[in-house]
Order: C-alpha cells, then sequence, then structure tokens
C-alpha cells in the first residue's frame, strides 16, 4: 500500500522490497488465489497520459523474457494511489548471481535474453529505461526476464532516470529514453557479468556521468572475442551502436558461435539455472543502501569487497597473456582486439568453472505431435486438477482469466472490453453461473460479447484435449532446448470457442514442456484468411491441488 492506500481486491502476503521505482509487494487475488506482484509507485513517477499509454501497451505484450503487466491501477484524488499489477514471477535477481563473474557462455545467455526481451518491448514502442541487474530476473530454468519496464525514476541530482551507474552518455545531456540506449544499460550489465564490476567505479552522481561521457571502455578483462561486442555497445555515440536490439543479437550470435562451438546455449544456460537454484536456496543478502548505484567500496589492495576475484582470466607471465578455455576450445586473449589464437589447452590454461548439476530435462528421443500428445496425456493422468492463466489477443481486444481446473468444471475470473469487467465464473456439468455482485445468474456459454464468450473461451484453455487436439494435429515439430517445441498446424479444427468463424485457421505454437512433461506454457497464435490474428497464451501451474468446484448457492 501507498500511504494507507491498497489495491481493491487484492491481499497482501509480504513484502518484496522497494527501490526507487517503489514499493514492492507479494499478493494473492482474493477471487482466484492468483499470486500477483504489485508495485506501487512514488510520487515522483510521473503519470501522465504517455505512461498509462505505456502500461496499456504492456498490458497487451506477451514475451517469454518480459515479466508480463497485467494493469495499471490509478485512484485519484484523497486517498489514493497508482500501482502496477504484474505476474508473480519465481526467480532472483541477476544480481544476486554475481558474488563472482558469470563465466562466458552464461554472461552471453543472459544477454541473449535481455535483447530478446527489449527487442519485443521495442518493437511496440516501448523502451525499458533501467537496465540493470537488479531489473533482469532469472528463472529456475535459466531464463532470464526483464522486470519493471518504463518505469525509471531520477536517483541523483543531475542524473538521468533510471540507475545512473548504466544510463547511456546521452542520457546525461537531456536526451530521452531510446532503443539505442536500452542497448548501451544491456551492455553495460553484460560488463558486470564477465568481470564481477559495474562499468566505471565511480563514487558520485557526478563521477557516474563525466566517466560515462568521457572514460574509455574498460576491456582488460573482457574475454578478447567478447570486445569488439562490448565496444559496439557502449559507443560514446547512439548512432555508432548497434541500429537494434534484434541485430545487437545476431552480432552477438555470429561472434560467439565459431568460438563457443553448436552447444554453448545449452551449457551456459545449464550453467545460469544451476547459479540462480544456489542464489535462491542462499540466504538473502542485507537491503542495499540508499547509493546502491555506487560502486562497491575497495579494500586497500584495490579489490571490490564481496566480489571475489577480480576478473574471469588470471593473467599469466606476468599479466603479458592468458589462456581461455571455453567449451574445449583455448584462444588467447591480450590487451588488444586481435582474433582468437586457437590452440589445444595447456596444463596451465585457465578453464572455465567446473561443471554445475543440474535439472535433467526430459530425456531427448524423437517425438511428433501425436507421441508428444501421449507423453503429456500420461504425465497428467490422475493430476486432473491445475491451475491457469490465459490471456487472448485479437487486434485491440484482450479477454484473459485466471484460475482453476478440475477436469471440464472451472472456478475462474474472467475479464474482456468494456463493459465485461472482471467477475467470477464457475463452470459445473456445462452449465456457466457468472457472479453479479452477490448474486449469481446462468449464462449461455459461447454468447458473443457476454461473459458467456469469456467463459468458452477459458473452457478452451482448460481443456488438455484441445492441447493434445493441436498436437495431434500438428504437421511439423522442432524440439528447442530440450523443454520447448514449437509446431505448426495447417487446418486446426475445434477452434470454435477460441477462433469463432475462422474457417481452415493455421496454428503455430510455442509449447513448454516442465520435467515429467507436464505442460507449462503454451503461446499459439491462429490465423484465417480475412481474419485478424488471435494470439493465445495459456501458463498451467499447481498440477494435483486439492480444489472443490461446485455449483454456486444462489
Amino acid at each position: 500500500m501507498t500511504d494507507g492506500w491498497a489495491v481493491p481486491g487484492f491481499s497482501l502476503v509480504r513484502e518484496l522490497g522497494a527501490d526507487a521505482s517503489g514499493r514492492q509487494v507479494l499478493a494473492t487475488d482474493e477471487l482466484t488465489g492468483t499470486k500477483v506482484t504489485i508495485r506501487y509507485l512514488p510520487p515522483g513517477l510521473p503519470r501522465d497520459e504517455a505512461f498509462t499509454r505505456r502500461m496499456d501497451t504492456l498490458a497487451q505484450l506477451e514475451d517469454d523474457n518480459l515479466v508480463q503487466v497485467y494493469q495499471l491501477v490509478n485512484e485519484d484524488g484523497p486517498g489514493g494511489g497508482a500501482a502496477v499489477v504484474s505476474e508473480y514471477f519465481d526467480g532472483v535477481a541477476l544480481r544476486r548471481l554475481l558474488t563472482d563473474p558469470l563465466d562466458p557462455e552464461s554472461a552471453v545467455v543472459v544477454l541473449s535474453d535481455i535483447l530478446l526481451g527489449l527487442a519485443a518491448a521495442h518493437a511496440k514502442g516501448v523502451h525499458h529505461g533501467d537496465v540493470t541487474p537488479d531489473r533482469v530476473l532469472i528463472a529456475p530454468d535459466g531464463r532470464a526476464k526483464l522486470a519493471d519496464l518504463g518505469l525509471a525514476v531520477v536517483q541523483g541530482r543531475g542524473a538521468p532516470a533510471g540507475n545512473p551507474a548504466y544510463q547511456a552518455p546521452e542520457r546525461w545531456h537531456g536526451s530521452p529514453q531510446s532503443e539505442r540506449a536500452d542497448l548501451y544499460a544491456a551492455t553495460a550489465v553484460f560488463v558486470e557479468c564477465l568481470t564481477g564490476r559495474r562499468l566505471f567505479p565511480a563514487t558520485s552522481t557526478s563521477g557516474l556521468g563525466k566517466a560515462h561521457n568521457n572514460s574509455p571502455v574498460p576491456v582488460s578483462d573482457v574475454p578478447g572475442p567478447l570486445r569488439p561486442l562490448v565496444l559496439h555497445g557502449l559507443a560514446k555515440s547512439p548512432d555508432d551502436r548497434p541500429g537494434s536490439a534484434a541485430d545487437f543479437l545476431a552480432e552477438l550470435d555470429d561472434a560467439v558461435s565459431p568460438v563457443f562451438g553448436p552447444d554453448w546455449e545449452k551449457r551456459g544456460r545449464a550453467r545460469v539455472r544451476e547459479l540462480a537454484k544456489r542464489a535462491a536456496d542462499a540466504p538473502l543478502p542485507p537491503p542495499p543502501a540508499r547509493s546502491s548505484f555506487l560502486a562497491p567500496k575497495k579494500d586497500a589492495a584495490g579489490v571490490a569487497q564481496g566480489r571475489g576475484r577480480k576478473g574471469p582470466l588470471v593473467l599469466l607471465g606476468g599479466g603479458v597473456a592468458a589462456v581461455l578455455v571455453i567449451g574445449g576450445v583455448a584462444y588467447a586473449t591480450k590487451g588488444d582486439d586481435t582474433a582468437p589464437a586457437v590452440s589445444t589447452p595447456s596444463p596451465v590454461a585457465v578453464t572455465t568453472p567446473p561443471p554445475l548439476s543440474s535439472t535433467t530435462p526430459p530425456a531427448v528421443e524423437p517425438l511428433d505431435g501425436p507421441g508428444l500428445a501421449g507423453k503429456i496425456t500420461t504425465a497428467v493422468d490422475g493430476k486432473e486438477t491445475f491451475a491457469i492463466a490465459f490471456r487472448r489477443t485479437s487486434a485491440k481486444e484482450v479477454t484473459s482469466a485466471s484460475g482453476w481446473v478440475k477436469g471440464s468444471d472451472l472456478k475462474i475470473a474472467v475479464a474482456g472490453p468494456k463493459p465485461l469487467t472482471r467477475r467470477q465464473v464457475i463452470v459445473v456439468s456445462g452449465t456457466a453461473h457468472v457472479q453479479n455482485g452477490t448474486n449469481w445468474q446462468k449464462i449461455a456459454l459461447g454468447k458473443p460479447k457476454t461473459y458467456g464468450a469469456l467463459a468458452a473461451q477459458a473452457r478452451w484453455a482448460g481443456s488438455l484435449s484441445a492441447l493434445t487436439d493441436l498436437l495431434d494435429e500438428t504437421e511439423t515439430l522442432t524440439r528447442r532446448g530440450g523443454t520447448r517445441w514449437l509446431g505448426t498446424v495447417p487446418d486446426a479444427s475445434a477452434l470454435s470457442d477460441i477462433a469463432p468463424g475462422y474457417k481452415k485457421p493455421k496454428v503455430t505454437y510455442d509449447l513448454t514442456i516442465a520435467t515429467g512433461w507436464l505442460p507449462h506454457r503454451l503461446r499459439a497464435t491462429i490465423t484465417a484468411e480475412n481474419k485478424p490474428k488471435i494470439t493465445v497464451v495459456i501458463t498451467y501451474s499447481k498440477w494435483g491441488t486439492k480444489v472443490s468446484i461446485k455449483p454456486p448457492k444462489r
């Protein structure tokens, strides 16, 4: 809450922390029990029409590398306040992984995810404005997500909005937030991942401004093949940086694939996954000081306290050169930007950190769509109850639902375009009931532009047979990263609830499978001739939870 005001309809679970962008809490939806994160916005954050449009845009944006924004709640007048309600993301901040530098493969994986998230946001005209290790969250599966988009506030006199330690040179001269300023901040985070130290060790806001504008980019501890990427992303002039996040991502892949080998992403993500697990299991660090953007204090030897070793490489022969071994390939790194010199690892080579144990993904085996459907059907046998979060986007129309599924029955909260405000719906034995104040009324499932249409959409989303039907009709299926499956269905059937009136609809989907072949997340795109594209995102969780779903007492 802010000055006694709390977002209505949610119950506080616990405090998550506070920073310049406001106080953050974990809360539950009082209707469905769904966990959400609520950030109560500070008075200093402008909440003008542009801010509202930005939050509305984010509420319609679904991406694997962005924390989903649900809604902006803004209550003007005495006793009111403003807050952003977002998905509760079970992850740890990247900052907690940086007690030591990351190995290069892991650092590149993190940067790749950041760039993917930025590309999705930039495509909708939204700039992050405050990319830092505190706003990059690492999921248990090793995937990174960007949080708190568009919530940057001024943190020091004379500084631009956002954490001054990561702001691009032009921002210090009053230039607005931009895509290339985001890329600069992302690269600064990348350097911190590689070295364990912030880009510039300034101890004041003015010192940071001077360093970002005038100091050369420190690359001595950055592995040789990655230095051109760092120098490109941290160019003083925005015109000299990559043109877009997508361009930078392609440049990154072109640079590292020949050096790291074909499986670098798999190895790097496995290590990030294990580091995230260790960080999640470790005691929480003490809250940061108010001026947390400043560099950590150094001891008499000039080493940052609490940062472990100084960099990712150990210099040999008086600091003249070093050998870095990545993925079984060794290359020399010197004080210049020369190309990698491939050699055979020697007994004195500095190797990457020892392999970390990780959760084993489902066993790799060739599967077609029906085969994957069979795996899922077996996995969910006996787990008829689960939670869903569902979102459907078509043109400018967005509908959503969240709650519980038990067999073919549902207890959910649904919402759609005005006047279909958020209400609770119970579907039992094919009959739907919608709550209206203290009363309940029966509704016809599927009736257009009513709660019946929203209930039918939610019933489709919560139907495992709808998912397995898609898999059975799949024409092409590709496995990515062990847990993701990309498929196409050229002529899908049984989509009348989710895509009424679509003849011969084509579906492309991205399905993530959790441990034990349980579905975790489905993102599907439905297209048909002369019809708007429909995007559906469904998250499945809490399999086998005991839940009772009964008709409401009338």
